[in-house]
């Protein structure tokens, strides 16, 4: 599996784990994970926009979950904050930090 492939695995897994949180307002689950990945590879194969130089099919679950693990590692986000965190075993969200923002602290108003 090349490393091209692999980068396009952890997009996937992080829409999916990014479009559950939208939706649904939960983390996700390694096999949720899995089956949404496997059904956007079979899309995007059908539609053409799966590289040729990739496996014309969806990898095997294992290494879909390694790509999972991956995905929640620094090791791949060299210029910034994780994007996705481990809640617990097998359960992913998008990071926390991600979201937060600088408030300015209420200013009292003057009459």
């Amino acid at each position: 599996m090349s490393e091209e492939e692999c980068e396009q695995y952890r997009v996937l897994i992080r829409q999916s784990i990014f479009a559950s949180w939208r939706n649904k307002s939960r983390a996700s689950p390694l096999q949720e994970i899995y089956l949404d990945v496997v059904r956007r590879v079979r899309e995007l194969i059908e539609t053409g926009d799966w590289d040729l130089d990739f496996a014309q099919y969806p990898r095997s679950k294992r290494t879909i979950d390694r790509r999972v693990n991956e995905t929640a590692s620094p090791k791949f986000y060299p210029h910034g904050v994780v994007m996705v965190v481990a809640v617990s075993a097998g359960v992913y969200m998008p990071n926390p930090q991600l979201f937060m923002f600088k408030q300015e602290p209420n200013k009292k108003s003057r009459c």
